[in-house]
């Protein structure tokens, strides 16, 4: 294992000057110092779960450390926990037993202990890094003697060790880039601030803390700019794993390399370990087997796998061999492209891989760097197979040649296959009856400018970019840390809502939302919206009529007035429909009548596509299913009433046998959707009263056993339709 542990000793004042208001908050310098703990401990729990930490209080009303022990004289500071994995037993303590005191402590003898806390901790250990974080108001007299503090220093410099101060009176400077980058914790550039009504003592302290902050090149930070930097989660630190391969283009060009994951899918929390309150339970796993929701205990002997396929089975025996053999693992280039071919639909996958050189391979080295000027001044990319152990799934990639930080490199990306593209058709977004005016264009123009995230952000340092992509983290994992961390300090309180800070990561940063008002009221204005509100059943009559004399029209040759080609290529496309199926079943079933079809035949094709749609389906697709019924009951109103009232008696006992309440409550109740009477149609010997009541499910009983085994309906064209 990797030396890449930090061992951490925390030093949290809790003396009496302590409790002061410091910030906006009205919160007191504790309380801040105290959550600031709290939010280090917690950062170290889901991202650096191998560190260890370690806390000293100052300003105890008690003394217990070891150097008073042994020396004397370090009053007030007691060791609270020692170096060692931070866990949610510290995080409870901390919460509900650590309070502030009447006394104050010595800061600098603080620092003594903690150092040797520290050391001792650390013995036997190794540990990438060693910290020391003084939080701490440094008020009271620190006298030190002569050369006591270059000792000091010469002691954190030998171990070595790294020193930081958080403290409500230091102001930052500017930093690099490079350091915003890199993402540094605390800022050495921090002064202490001349400005303010402090104390002598304070005053006298801040100078001594700067001149070891500068002899040991530590590092001071305001608590503001501290409580702003621990308020988001880090992701765990995992090294990065390589994926060593030898990338082959021809038969004799091999180049060994090393591919590495540049941008992946966060995962967030890993699985969670169940424990049982009584450690000598057994826990069981059971399974229970339904049939037409029904329980029943198969036979277990004859059983083998399968798979479904719409709603044939189709079996599976071990002896089968039907796993595609792909050979070795490679990465072998296909050929060249021109890096305009790729376009962006045709990326797929869940991340981004960068292939390098292998490490020590200097000859793979120059090889690949060639390779990779050459694509650049060709503007070309490389289409390569790869298989990422022996026998796995093939997968095409694109290499695009690319340098980062100066280093040479192929950004791998995954390629489509040809099945996996879906061609949808869309109608053209201008047409000669919503062109927009040039006053239209200019106001998307000025809205687009006004929305620029470039500038969103305004702060000290002055304008910058919002939702930068190095910056912007993921709320719904922010949150769950949170309410995690929550629920492990405080197991029965109820879980905290969202955090203002994590809505701010979605939401429209407030120097963008003001400088777009105007731009915003001018869209508002030059594209008025009005509500239409079409009834469902209207709409869809008007649709078969339109299509009816489209048809009537087209037959004839003529057309009674001018369209954009719109209809008439709907049309076109049903025009090979022979009869009704799953994926357009209303429209289908209006065409075929229009053409001449029986009434009888077509209303058996829709009674059967209704039903796979309700009973075989694995989501009930509720629109298309109401609109399939009521063009049906449209139709049978006109055409005979007869076979309608008699499907929907069977389908109503079908429904509430097979407990689809909800389907018959709202599709079949709420749309009216029941039996058709005489005072809808002149041919239906059905009463008012009648109807009324065919709509009360305790009218019709349920059917029993028998209902089970009813005629099966295949239900393969669910898939041939698509």
């Amino acid at each position: 294992m990797a030396r890449t542990k930090e061992a951490c000793m925390l030093i949290l004042d809790v003396g009496k000057d302590t409790v002061v208001k410091s910030g906006k908050n009205d919160l007191t310098f504790f309380e801040r110092a105290k959550g600031c703990v709290t939010k280090i401990v917690q950062r170290k729990i889901f991202s650096k779960p191998h560190d260890e930490v370690g806390l000293v209080l100052m300003g105890t009303d008690d003394t217990s450390n070891q150097l008073n022990v042994e020396c004397g004289g370090y009053e007030h500071i007691a060791e609270a926990f020692e170096l060692g994995p931070s866990n949610w037993k510290m995080l409870r303590i901390l919460e509900s037993r650590i309070q502030p005191s009447k006394v104050n402590a010595n800061w600098f003898d603080a620092l003594l202990v903690a150092t040797n806390f520290l050391k001792v901790g650390a013995q036997a250990k190794k540990f990438a890094t060693l910290k020391i974080i003084l939080i701490s108001k440094l008020s009271g007299v620190v006298e030190l003697e002569a050369g006591e503090l270059d000792s000091f220093v010469d002691k954190l410099t030998n171990m070595p060790c790294e020193l930081n101060i958080i403290n409500d009176n230091v102001e930052h400077q500017t930093g690099s880039d490079e350091q915003e980058e890199d993402g540094v914790g605390f800022d050495a550039l921090g002064i202490f601030s001349q400005r303010g009504n402090r104390s002598k003592e304070q005053r006298k302290n801040e100078k001594l803390l700067a001149d070891i902050v500068f002899k040991s090149n530590g590092a001071l930070c305001n608590i503001d700019s501290a409580e702003l930097l621990l308020v988001h989660f880090e992701r765990k630190v995992t090294r990065s794993m390589p994926w060593n391969c030898m990338l082959t283009i021809g038969s004799k060009l091999q180049i060994s390399t090393s591919t590495y994951v540049l941008i992946s899918a966060e995962k967030g929390l890993s699985s969670f370990k169940t424990e049982c309150v009584d450690p000598n339970a057994v826990v069981k796993l059971k399974t229970d087997h339904f049939k037409n929701d029904k329980l029943y205990e198969p036979d277990y002997e004859n059983l083998i796998k399968g798979y479904m396929y719409g709603s044939t089975v189709v079996p599976y025996d071990s002896q089968m061999d039907f796993d595609y053999k792909s050979g070795e693992q490679c990465l072998s280039c296909l050929g060249f492209t021109a890096a305009g071919n790729i376009l962006e639909e045709y990326l797929c996958g869940t991340g981004t891989h960068v292939v390098v050189a292998k490490k020590d391979c200097a000859a793979s080295e120059a090889k690949l760097t060639a390779l990779i000027k050459a694509m650049l001044e060709l503007d070309v990319v490389m289409i390569a197979t790869k298989v990422y152990r022996r026998d796995t799934k093939p997968k095409i990639q694109a290499l695009l040649p690319t340098f980062r930080r100066r280093f040479p490199c192929l950004t791998m990306l995954e390629l489509v296959f040809q099945e996996e593209v879906a061609l949808l058709k869309f109608p053209p977004l201008l047409s000669n009856r919503h062109k927009p005016t040039d006053a239209q264009y200019e106001a998307v123009d000025k809205l687009i400018d006004a929305m620029d995230l470039m500038d969103g952000l305004d702060d000290e340092t002055g304008s910058k970019e919002a939702f930068a992509l190095h910056k912007t983290l993921n709320p719904i994992h922010q949150h769950m840390y949170r309410t995690v961390a929550h629920r492990a300090i405080h197991p029965k309180a109820p879980l905290p809502a969202m955090d203002e800070e994590l809505r701010q990561l979605v939401d429209v940063p407030p120097k963008i939302r003001e400088r777009s008002k105007e731009a915003l009221e001018d869209v508002k204005n030059l594209f008025p919206l009005k509500e239409l509100k079409v009834n469902a059943r209207l709409k869809w009559l008007q649709k078969t009529a339109k299509i009816s004399v489209q048809s009537d029209g087209d037959a004839a040759g003529s057309s009674s007035q001018p369209n954009d080609g719109s209809a008439e290529e709907e049309l076109d496309d049903h025009r090979t429909v022979v009869e009704v199926g799953t994926v357009t079943p209303a429209e289908d079933f209006a065409l075929l009548l229009k053409r001449g079809e029986k009434f009888a035949t077509v209303c058996t094709q829709i009674q059967n596509v209704i039903s796979d749609l309700v009973f075989k389906s694995m989501t009930t697709q509720y629109e298309k299913v109401a609109m399939a019924i009521m063009i049906f009951r449209e139709e049978a109103k006109l055409l005979g009433p007869y076979r309608f009232n008699e499907w929907i008696g069977e389908f109503k006992k079908s429904l509430l046998s097979r407990n689809k309440q909800e389907f018959w409550e709202r599709v079949v109740v709420q749309e009216r959707f029941g039996l058709i009477g005489a005072a809808e149609s002149e041919m239906s010997t059905i009463t008012a009263n009648e109807v009324e009541e065919f709509y009360d499910v305790g009218v019709t009983s349920k059917v029993g056993a028998a209902e089970d085994n009813a005629d099966y309906v295949d239900a393969d064209d669910l898939f041939a339709n698509m």
